[in-house]
This record gives C-alpha cells, sequence and structure tokens, in this order.
C-alpha cells in the first residue's frame, strides 16, 4: 500500500491553543518557512486550506510551488463559486507549474450559515449533488481532446476546452464528508476519501467499510485517509504532562475567545468574533459533531492510547470539536497508527498543537518510524 503523510499548511503559524491576536493575520516569512520545512522533513503533500474568511488557497499553492522542490498540495476548493470550466483550467495550470504536484480537496461544507457569508443558499444536499457534477466537468476537461458541451442539473455550456492539461493526466480528487449521500457522491468522482478524524479503532473499522461499500459499488478503486492530531514526548510520562498542558491552554483560549465574541460592539473585533462564533465554525453541526460527543462521553483512552480527553475539553468551547488525539513517544504513536494502516487507511494527515515546530520533530522521529513500519508490513503481505 502507498504511504501518503500530510501536513497543514495555513497562512499563519496557528493552532486552536494559539490567543487571537497571536502574530499577524497573514504572516507571508512563516508561510514560506512552513513550506519549506514540510518540503525538508519528508511530508508529501499539504492541505491548504479554503473557508468563508480565509485568504485564497490558489494563490498560496502557486507561491508555494515555487519555493518547494517536492512538496505536493491538496488545495482545499469549494465547487459552486467559479464555473469548474474555470476551476479545471485552474488545477491543471496549478499542476503544470508545479511539475504535477496539484490536488484538490473537494469541500461540499459543513455548516449553512456559514456558506452563506459568501452566498451560498444551498442546502448540504444539493451541495453534495452540484459537487459531483463539478469535478465530473473538471474530469472532463482535463482529459477533453476536442471541445466539450454539457447540459447538467447544475451547469450548462458549449464548446469548453482547456489548452492546458495536468502533467499525469488527471489531478488527484480528494473528498470528504459523513451523510450517506456525500458517500455516494464520493464514490462516483473521488479518488481519495477524507475520515475527518481518528476514532476508537471498532467505529473507524465502520466507517471504513462504509465507505469500501459505496465504492464496490462503481467498481472504482478507492484511497482512504484520515486526519491524525498527535502529542508526542520523548518518554510516555512527558507525552502526558504535554497533553495536560494542552487542556490548559484549550480552556485559556475558549475564554479568550468568548471575550471576543462579546465584543462585536467594537470594530476591531467583528472579524476575529466572527470567525471565532460557533455558529459560524467550518466543522459545525451534522453527524460528525454527534459522533464526536459520544466519543466524548465516553473513558478518557481507548485502544492503545486514542486520549479522549482532548475532545471532551473542545465541546465547553467555542472552537470547533477536537477529534481524539493519539498521545506517547514517537515509536508509540507510530505502532497505534499503523492499527488504522492495516484496515486500509494509507493517508495520514499528522498535526499537532505547535504547527511550525512540529513539522521538524514530526520529521525526524515520528514519519521515519511510521514509514519503516508501514514497510515491513507491505513486505510481509507481498510474501504471504
Amino acid at each position: 500500500m502507498a504511504l501518503e503523510i500530510l501536513g497543514v499548511l495555513l497562512h499563519r503559524n496557528a493552532s486552536e491553543i494559539t490567543p487571537a491576536d497571536g502574530g499577524p493575520a497573514f504572516d507571508i516569512d512563516m508561510i514560506a518557512k512552513m513550506a519549506l520545512a514540510f518540503d525538508e522533513n519528508d511530508f508529501d503533500r499539504v492541505l491548504i486550506l479554503q473557508n468563508s474568511f480565509a485568504p485564497d488557497p490558489f494563490a498560496i499553492a502557486a507561491h508555494v510551488s515555487a519555493i518547494t522542490q517536492k512538496l505536493a498540495f491538496m488545495v482545499a476548493h469549494r465547487p459552486g463559486f467559479i464555473a469548474p470550466t474555470m476551476a479545471a483550467r485552474m488545477f491543471a495550470t496549478l499542476d503544470q507549474l508545479s511539475s504535477g504536484r496539484a490536488g484538490v480537496h473537494i469541500i461540499t461544507g459543513a455548516n449553512d450559515q456559514e456558506l452563506q457569508c459568501d452566498g451560498d443558499f444551498h442546502t448540504k444536499e444539493e451541495r453534495y449533488l452540484r459537487s459531483a457534477e463539478y469535478v465530473q466537468i473538471m474530469r472532463s476537461l482535463w482529459s477533453a481532446a476536442k471541445p466539450v458541451d454539457h447540459a447538467g442539473q447544475w451547469y450548462r455550456f458549449n464548446s469548453a476546452l482547456s489548452e492546458v492539461r495536468p502533467v499525469n493526466g488527471a489531478i488527484p480528487v480528494y473528498w470528504g464528508g459523513s451523510s450517506q449521500l456525500a458517500l455516494e457522491m464520493g464514490a462516483e468522482v473521488a479518488d481519495v476519501y477524507a475520515i475527518g478524524g481518528l476514532k476508537p479503532l471498532a467505529q473507524m473499522q465502520g466507517t471504513v467499510t462504509q465507505i469500501q461499500q459505496a465504492w464496490v459499488r462503481t467498481g472504482r478503486p478507492v484511497r482512504l485517509q484520515t486526519s491524525v492530531r498527535v502529542i508526542l514526548g520523548d518518554t510516555e510520562e512527558q507525552a502526558w504532562a504535554a497533553a495536560r498542558d494542552v487542556v490548559e491552554a484549550l480552556r485559556e483560549t475558549g475564554l479568550e475567545q468568548q471575550r471576543k465574541i462579546a465584543g462585536k460592539d467594537s470594530d476591531a473585533a467583528i472579524g476575529t468574533a466572527m470567525r471565532l462564533d460557533p455558529k459560524f465554525a467550518t466543522t459545525k453541526g451534522g453527524s460528525g459533531r454527534a459522533e464526536l460527543e459520544d466519543i466524548a462521553a465516553g473513558a478518557d483512552t481507548s485502544d492503545k492510547r486514542l486520549w479522549n480527553g482532548i475532545t471532551r475539553a473542545s465541546i465547553e468551547f467555542s472552537t470547533p470539536m477536537l477529534p481524539p488525539a493519539l498521545v506517547g513517544t514517537a515509536e508509540q504513536v507510530a505502532d497505534a497508527m499503523m492499527d488504522y494502516y492495516r484496515m486500509g487507511i494509507t493517508g495520514f494527515l499528522i498535526r499537532g498543537f505547535d504547527l511550525y515546530g512540529d513539522i521538524a520533530l514530526h520529521g525526524r522521529e515520528l514519519i521515519p518510524m511510521l514509514r519503516s513500519m508501514a514497510a515491513q508490513h507491505d513486505r510481509v503481505l507481498q510474501s504471504a
């Protein structure tokens, strides 16, 4: 199985425990430093986020592609705001500029109210149907040798053509969502299905099986990816001490967020307050939140070292709820991640709580360990 290690490239060095006013809102120098660190520390790809408040991910990806050598991109993209024919040319252009390193993560959107900030008043169900048609159109443009006509439920055009093609003929399409419609539409058009975060192994196996069954019906292959929040220490005791520090920092940040939200009467606070207000949270609502609440209501730890304390702590604050984290030494965390790899998840988006500082730590300790364990697992399978 092909292991893919991903990171998150933000436009500032920030995490859920960073004060809202901690550093510039858009840090050009830090973007470059993080991109180079990812490139030098054996990350395969980075996610560049999009929401109704964030900077443009296309521009960031183009900038980063010029200063990195091998780092690939997963550019978050919301269908519905530009024509899919134009998006197809934009991604193909980025792919050419980066020598084949472009990727697209289709963001259909979890929160109706947050999408309305950009003028999208469709329901989530409508958005998933639109996203599927949008991806089909991009794929048709990437492969078309002559002009394409299209008359669908959401888009209609005549004689569309792209002079620029992706380097390898197509661009990998990442997809996510927890509803049945999300699974069905993803199975029709996506290459990689992104599971929102870690959950206990038995629950994750159920999710994996559900996704695989949706793909079987289409006859298309699927790669699975998940996000992994990790807290490392040189010893297990140090790791748990760091975990307790994260919870305390979350509490402090949560109190600060509440003060910001309450201060909407000042012009300076309006932007920050909207971004922190839970009703605009980009991961708010749906079955995903209900599942996290159920996990948080359980034991502090499950399986080998999946810690639910971070999820429980995040319920109390206006930050989006956090999935459970793996806590331990690099070897212990890599060993726990292998349990997910064995069930068919081959992509891991790894992130701690010190965005820039953790890149080198993960590249030095966790990633080599995980790659070695995955390679050993694959060799055993091949020889069986």
